[in-house]
């Protein structure tokens, strides 16, 4: 199995994204998160995820006559490069969005299903936005957005800290012809 393809399940995304706050985890405290997925599949998925090394088994326990598994979330694999990318066509790309909105959208909806929610103390919000930038100022503008996201994503877990998701999606707006273009 590729690599994009064990990443981009919609179970096995939700699996590592239980990682992304950069504890360690085990199956059963997968399963307590992630009540809503069968055991079974959990642990099918789990192993999918170790066999194509997303997933690395840090710790082994005896637990009671059995081997419990303490697993760490592999970063260097879950980040897509261009090679993973090479080869996948329109309905591969359009299939991989999907799940990836897919997700965003499941996670907007826990957040909806809370008793208490507050846009703003909560500091939820979506918008979209265009700014005009040659290649050059996009490349400077992606620069200094990793430099932003680097100095607050070794931040680690404590009592003051809450877990934010942050998504983004970029791409050249394809204008469409007007009909004075045309003449």
């Amino acid at each position: 199995m590729k690599k994009i393809d064990a990443i981009l399940h919609p179970v096995r995304f939700k699996i590592i994204q239980q990682f992304l706050d950069g504890q360690n985890r085990t199956a059963k405290d997968l399963a307590i998160k992630l009540h809503n997925i069968p055991q079974a599949t959990l642990y099918r998925h789990i192993d999918t995820l170790v066999k194509t090394d997303v997933l690395k088994i840090i710790e082994e326990n005896q637990i009671r006559g059995t081997i419990e598994k303490v697993y760490s979330l592999n970063l260097s694999a879950v980040h897509l490069t261009k090679d993973d990318l090479i080869g996948l066509n329109k309905e591969d790309h359009l299939q991989l969005f999907m799940v990836f909105t897919a997700q965003l959208l499941r996670d907007f909806e826990e957040y909806l299903d809370q008793d208490d929610i507050d846009f703003e103390r909560d500091g939820v919000g979506y918008r979209q936005g265009v700014l005009f930038l040659s290649d050059s100022e996009f490349e400077a503008f992606i620069a200094d957005l990793k430099q932003v996201l680097q100095k607050y994503i070794q931040n680690t877990p404590n009592s003051d800290r809450r877990k934010r998701l942050i998504s983004t999606i970029m791409m050249p707006v394809v204008e469409e012809e007007k009909d004075d273009d045309k003449k």
